[in-house]
C-alpha cells in the first residue's frame, strides 16, 4: 500500500486562504491534524523555530516529534481534543532536526464539518526560553540557600577547619563536584597546604606543598584572581593530583588584597563549569575567608549582601521584561532624594536596598497578573497588593535588613493614609518607604507597561504636583522635583 501523500493545505472553506496569510505571519507555530494524528497543515514559522521544512512534518505523525517525557500527555490531549473533549492547554517538550529540545506550550479548537470533528486546529507557543528562566532562578534559590547556610556557621562555629568542612559538604550536597578542597598559605614557607578535601587523599598527597606561583592553585594565590579551566589536558598549568580530573576551578581567599588560600573544585567531565560557578565560588571565597579574621568580618559580609540582593532582583525581574531595570533607577532616585533631604548616612544605606528590593515580593505573584493588560478584577488586585508583605516575609529573619523590610512593607502606604497594607499615614510611615514611593511611582509613569505606554517626564512631575499630600509626602515631592528640574 502506497503511503498517503498530504500537501499542506486543509480545507477551511471560501476564507481558508486569507486564513493561512494570517497564520504564515504569526510567530507562533500553528497546525492541523486529522483524526489519525497526522500533521496535514503547518505555518511557516515552524521552520524557523525547529528547523525542519514543512514538507518534512507534513504527513507524518505528531508522535514522531515528541520527547518521551512528553508522549503520554500529547497523547492524552490528542485523544481528548478529537473526541471533543474539554482539555486544557499543555506543555509539552518536542525535538527539533538538531535533537535539541524545544519547550511548547499547546492548546487546539476542533474542526467540523457537517456537524463532526475532522481534525485539530492547534497553536503552540515556544516557552523554552521561559523554562530556562525558571531553572536559572532554581539555581540561583540553591545558590542564595547556600550563602545563607554558611553564613550562619560563621556565627555558631569558632573551629575554622570544621567551618571549612561544612563549606564543602554545603558545595558538594548543592552541586554535585566530585572533588572539592580547601588550600591555605603557610605564611613561614610561603606554599599552600592542604587543609581539607571532600574525598580522601592518600598520605603522601595529603601532605603534598605547592609553591605559590605553581600550578593552577599556586597561580591563583600568587595573582590574586579565579582561573577556570574545562579541558585540564590542554592547560599546561595543571598539575594533577587526581588523574580521573578534566575539569578545574580555583578562586582565591582574600582578605583586603591579601590573598590567604584557594578553594579548588574538580569535575571528572570536562565543560563543566561556567563563569557562574566561578562567581558563587567567589562569593562563598569571601565568605570562608572573613571566618578567618573577624576584623573584616563587616565589610566582608556587606559585600555578599549585596550580591545577594542582585541575585534577588534579577530573580525577580526575569517573570517580567517590562520591569527589568527598574530596581535599579529606583535604588538611583532614592538615594538622589535622600541627599537632597539630608538624610543619615545609615537611612541612605537602606534606602540602598530598599531601592533594590521593594518590589521582591512579586516574585510569589503569578507571571499572569504582573504581565496581564486588561484591567484586573478586585480579586486579582487584592492578589497584587500582597506583594508587599511577600516581601516582608522574605526578607523579615536577615537581620542586616531589618530596616529595609520595614521600608518594603509600607512602600504602598499613601501620606493621606489610605494606602495598604495597614492604612499609616505622614510620620507614621517610614521615611524610606515615602521616598521609594515617589521614586517607583515616577518610573514606573515613565515606562512602558503591559497595560499602558508610558507618559513623558514633564507628565509624570504634573502627577507628582497634583498626589502632593495626597499619595507622597509633601517634602519628598518637592525634593524629588527639584532633583528633576537640574536634569
Amino acid at each position: 500500500m502506497k503511503k498517503k501523500k498530504y500537501k499542506n493545505f486543509s480545507d477551511f472553506g471560501n476564507i481558508s486562504k486569507s486564513l493561512y496569510d494570517i497564520f504564515d505571519n504569526i510567530e507562533d507555530v500553528i497546525y492541523i491534524v486529522n483524526k489519525k494524528g497526522i500533521f496535514t497543515y503547518m505555518n511557516k514559522y515552524v521552520e524557523e523555530i525547529t528547523h525542519y521544512k514543512i514538507n518534512e512534518i507534513v504527513g507524518r505523525h505528531f508522535c514522531k516529534f515528541i520527547a518521551p517525557e512528553s508522549l503520554k500527555v500529547a497523547s492524552e490531549a490528542f485523544r481528548k481534543r478529537i473526541q471533543g473533549k474539554k482539555y486544557e492547554p499543555r506543555e509539552l517538550v518536542i525535538f527539533d532536526k538538531t535533537g535539541e529540545k524545544i519547550h511548547f506550550k499547546t492548546s487546539g479548537a476542533p474542526i467540523k464539518r457537517n456537524g463532526k470533528i475532522v481534525s485539530l486546529l492547534g497553536f503552540a507557543v515556544d516557552i523554552t526560553q521561559h523554562k530556562k528562566n525558571i531553572e536559572h532562578l532554581s539555581k540561583m534559590v540553591k545558590e542564595l540557600s547556600l550563602l545563607y547556610d554558611i553564613g550562619k556557621e560563621f556565627t555558631s562555629i569558632v573551629d575554622i577547619d570544621f567551618l571549612f568542612s561544612k563549606i564543602l559538604l554545603y558545595l558538594s550536597a548543592t552541586f554535585g563536584y566530585e572533588r572539592t578542597g580547601i588550600l591555605m598559605i603557610d605564611e613561614m614557607t610561603k606554599e599552600l597546604v592542604i587543609r581539607v578535601t571532600t574525598k580522601p587523599l592518600s598520605k603522601k598527597i595529603q601532605e603534598t606543598r605547592v609553591k605559590v606561583g605553581q600550578g593552577i592553585t599556586g597561580h591563583v594565590a600568587k595573582t590574586g584572581y579565579p582561573y577556570l579551566v574545562n579541558d585540564v589536558e590542554k592547560e599546561p598549568r595543571y598539575v594533577g593530583l587526581d588523574k580521573r580530573t578534566k575539569s578545574e576551578v580555583t578562586v582565591p581567599l582574600k582578605l583586603s588584597k591579601k590573598v590567604i588560600g584557594v578553594i579548588n573544585v574538580e569535575s571528572y567531565r570536562t565543560n563543566a563549569f561556567d563563569e557562574n560557578d566561578v562567581r558563587i565560588l567567589t562569593l562563598i571565597a569571601n565568605q570562608a575567608a572573613v571566618a578567618i579574621e573577624n576584623s573584616t568580618l563587616y565589610k566582608y559580609l556587606e559585600d555578599s549582601y549585596l550580591d545577594t540582593i542582585r541575585a534577588l532582583v534579577s530573580a525577580m525581574e526575569a517573570k517580567d521584561p517590562y520591569t527589568r531595570g527598574h530596581s535599579e533607577r529606583v535604588r538611583k532616585y532614592a538615594i538622589k532624594i535622600a541627599k537632597e533631604l539630608g538624610l543619615s548616612s545609615i537611612e541612605m544605606k537602606e534606602l540602598d536596598y530598599a531601592g533594590y528590593l521593594h518590589d521582591i515580593g512579586k516574585i510569589g505573584i503569578s507571571d499572569s497578573l504582573l504581565t496581564k493588560v486588561e484591567p484586573l478584577t478586585e480579586v486579582e488586585y487584592e492578589i497584587i497588593k500582597k506583594h508587599p508583605d511577600i516581601g516582608h516575609n522574605i526578607l523579615k529573619d536577615v537581620k542586616h535588613l531589618s530596616a529595609t523590610c520595614a521600608i518594603i512593607r509600607c512602600e504602598h502606604e499613601r501620606f493621606d493614609g489610605n494606602g495598604y497594607p495597614n492604612g499609616l499615614k505622614k510620620d507614621e510611615i517610614p521615611i524610606g518607604a515615602r521616598v521609594i514611593a515617589v521614586a517607583d511611582a515616577f518610573d514606573a509613569m515613565t515606562t512602558d507597561r503591559p497595560y499602558r505606554k508610558a507618559i513623558t517626564k514633564g507628565e509624570a512631575m504634573k502627577v507628582l504636583r497634583e498626589e502632593t499630600g495626597k499619595q507622597f509626602d509633601p517634602k519628598v515631592v518637592k525634593a524629588f522635583l527639584k532633583i528633576l528640574g537640574k536634569e
